[in-house]
């Protein structure tokens, strides 16, 4: 595994003192860490570890010890469990700042999926042991971990409920609506929204073959409602690629 190391201390907030750590750090631009009290956020800052990881790296495989928490700073991470037939069912994107990978598997003695970096990395990651122990502190944390579970839980559903009911064409919509969407979280403001997946890779996610899915992105194109890139897509007409995702 290819990845660098700087122990202890996040890496933004690596050369400033604790009190200042705590003002700029991940934590607060995580959704699930953001509200918590300045004092869980002091106690945490120092259990983080800051690691790098090229593209193309698996930061854990299904069935290894699950050890660790991750916190994403930065880059895109696909989560999937392996199919008997060869192929990956991908169950999870994380590419929002603060997004977590592997809270799922907190209580488990392993995990059940394999994370695998799409992009160069930059992750903060808690040590299990140290995590249950601020969580005995500080209540307040294990609060935010069971709303990340649910959240997680929800979006299993959702995913399941789209592969079971939609057509090739709205599952493809809804991936384009759901891109579109964590681009405006990210704050990129580009016209095309930038895919890091190869085609076999949404092909798997979406669960149809990779040639139903270029025929589906056709007849998008051909029907002016995204545009093809070859980083990826731009969307022309948003109500209507939102009312095919809806199943409408």
């Amino acid at each position: 595994m290819n990845e660098l190391i700087q122990p202890n201390i996040a890496g933004p907030c690596q050369h400033r003192p604790i009190q200042q750590r705590c003002a700029e750090c991940i934590l607060d631009a995580s959704d699930y860490f953001s509200g918590l009290s300045i004092g869980a956020k002091r106690d945490l800052q120092p259990a983080l570890h800051y690691k790098q990881y090229d593209r193309r790296t698996a930061l854990y495989r299904a069935g290894e010890p699950g050890e660790q928490l991750f916190v994403l700073i930065s880059g895109e991470i696909k989560l999937y469990k392996s199919l008997p037939n060869g192929r990956h069912q991908i169950h999870k994107l994380a590419q929002i700042p603060g997004d977590l990978i592997a809270c799922e598997d907190l209580y488990r003695d392993d995990y059940t999926s394999t994370a695998e970096s799409i992009t160069p990395l930059e992750l903060c990651v808690l040590n299990r042991k140290d995590l249950f122990s601020l969580m005995e502190r500080h209540g307040e944390i294990s609060d935010t971990l069971m709303h990340s579970m649910a959240r997680n839980l929800n979006a299993y559903i959702n995913h399941i409920a789209s592969l079971g009911q939609k057509s090739a064409l709205e599952r493809v919509a809804s991936y384009i609506v759901f891109l579109h969407a964590t681009h405006r979280e990210r704050d990129l403001r580009g016209e095309v929204l930038v895919e890091s997946l190869t085609r076999s890779e949404l092909a798997d996610m979406i669960g149809v073959t990779q040639r139903t899915l270029i025929r589906s992105l056709k007849e998008l194109e051909t029907r002016n409602i995204i545009s093809l890139d070859k980083v990826g897509f731009t969307i022309l007409d948003f109500s209507t690629l939102r009312h095919l995702s809806a199943g409408r």
